[in-house]
């Protein structure tokens, strides 16, 4: 019997100490969390294009500690429009409905495809998924993919300060 209780205790005690390590290392994740956050509307043609690149930058990029959202601020989006779009557009993560657009408050957001991404809590890059639009309806190939290269940045372990530029797209 005292056999048994001694190995108990090494068993309960080896036990603890993994879930203390685990939460250390939860912490650490957390501490290391990317979130990509852009702004979308169903019916804004540059929202509509940029699904695409979105699509493939969670496709390379999305994992445990880092992840995509798109809240659709405007008045007439529903949760149908939205899951219609979201099926149409193949997009893999999360669409939010902000009717109340408290987020768009909250990131003080100005136009529809306009990313903001945050390390560690903290805004790193406001503006553009990519330059394919340097005005409305004057579309061109994107010659700087600016959330690429911030994500690559960011899972490089390279230090980002923080930049932004002037989102092209419908207004919010």
């Amino acid at each position: 019997m005292k056999k048994f209780i001694f190995i108990f205790l090494i068993f309960t005690q080896i036990s603890c100490d993994k879930e203390y390590v685990s939460e250390i290392s939860d912490n650490n994740e957390t501490n290391n969390l990317i979130e990509v956050t852009i702004f979308m509307f169903e019916l804004c043609p540059v929202a509509q294009y940029m699904t695409l690149p979105l699509r493939n930058l969670y496709e390379e990029f999305a994992s445990e500690n880092i992840t995509f959202r798109a809240f659709f601020p405007n008045l007439t989006s529903t949760q149908e429009t939205i899951l219609n779009f979201s099926n149409k557009y193949s997009i893999p993560f999360n669409c939010i409905l902000d009717d109340n657009q408290e987020m768009v408050k909250q990131f003080n957001a100005s136009v529809y495809s306009e990313v903001f991404v945050h390390f560690s809590g903290n805004l790193v890059y406001k503006g553009m998924v990519n330059d394919s639009y340097l005005a409305l309806g004057q579309w061109s190939p994107p010659e700087n993919h600016y959330l690429y290269d911030v994500l690559n940045q960011l899972i490089q372990g390279e230090e980002v300060k923080y930049f932004e530029n002037n989102a092209i797209g419908c207004n919010i």
